[in-house]
């Protein structure tokens, strides 16, 4: 083939011409599916974060498929024969299943992930110690993201256990410490007056949080225990919110918080 008259091997044009319509139609397949998964459209039998979920596996399907033709077709243009190639995969298999099983174990897990309802794109969970929201859910990984900005990429395979935060209310959860000196009816009762409060002025709470009273006699303290349920994967942001508030309501009412003392003494 000549292109402005230069002679261009079969091979080469081939080549790009595989790759470019691969990339395309790899484009217009991920296109097709973010129009039809898109998880702002109402869905009857999916909910959002299903939707999302969904579309992110079918996008992970799309490009191993697509990339696997496009290897196989080029190999096709430099003469290796991929009939006889894909038939001695077929007699290879156990050997294949052995080798990538691994891969085979991360496949399942994910399909696991989708349907069992583990969890979905969006959620806030916990896994293995690492606690963020999933970013992203293929055939092989999960990609997650702490609040700090830390990204974690985890086999589909070593997830065994999973705490998510986002399929139902959640639990905040928050330990005032005040002196042993403190008149304990004074500060309960400034507590339970700041909680009736705090509905109002913290959006993500769903209830008005209730002072449960005194959950533990400290070495230097005597510390009171409030919860409050509050909307899914919001119970960190509450706890924050809260411990503000009880500690501004606590000092307009000169009730201090003990805290460690260091005295030094420079003998002269």
């Amino acid at each position: 083939m000549k292109i402005f008259g230069l002679t261009i091997a079969k091979e080469i044009y081939m080549t790009v011409i595989i790759v470019i319509v691969a990339f395309i139609i790899e484009k217009m397949l991920k296109a097709l599916v973010k129009k039809t998964f898109n998880p702002k459209k109402k869905h009857k039998k999916f909910e959002e974060r299903k939707v999302s979920t969904i579309r992110s596996l079918l996008c992970s399907i799309i490009k191993y498929v697509v990339w696997i033709l496009a290897i196989l077709s080029l190999l096709g243009v430099y003469g290796v024969n991929t009939a006889a190639l894909v038939t001695g995969l077929g007699v290879l298999s156990l050997v294949v299943g052995l080798a990538f099983q691994d891969i085979l174990k991360d496949v399942l897990v994910g399909i696991s992930i989708l349907f069992e309802n583990w969890f979905a794109v969006g959620d806030f969970v916990k896994i293995d110690n690492f606690t963020g929201t999933v970013l992203s859910i293929g055939l092989k990984s999960t990609r997650m993201q702490a609040y700090t900005g830390e990204i974690k990429i985890i086999s589909n395979r070593n997830i065994s256990e999973v705490i998510n935060y986002s399929l139902d209310k959640t639990l905040a959860v928050v330990d005032i410490p005040v002196s042993y000196e403190t008149k304990l009816d004074k500060a309960e009762k400034i507590l339970q007056v700041t909680s009736a409060t705090l509905k109002e002025k913290i959006p993500s709470l769903i209830d008005e949080p209730e002072v449960l009273g005194v959950q533990e006699l400290a070495d230097s303290s005597v510390v009171f225990r409030i919860s409050g349920r509050c909307k899914p994967a919001k119970h960190f942001e509450v706890e924050r919110q809260m411990k503000k508030e009880f500690k501004n309501a606590l000092d307009k009412n000169g009730i201090k918080i003990p805290y460690m003392q260091i005295e030094v003494h420079n003998d002269k």
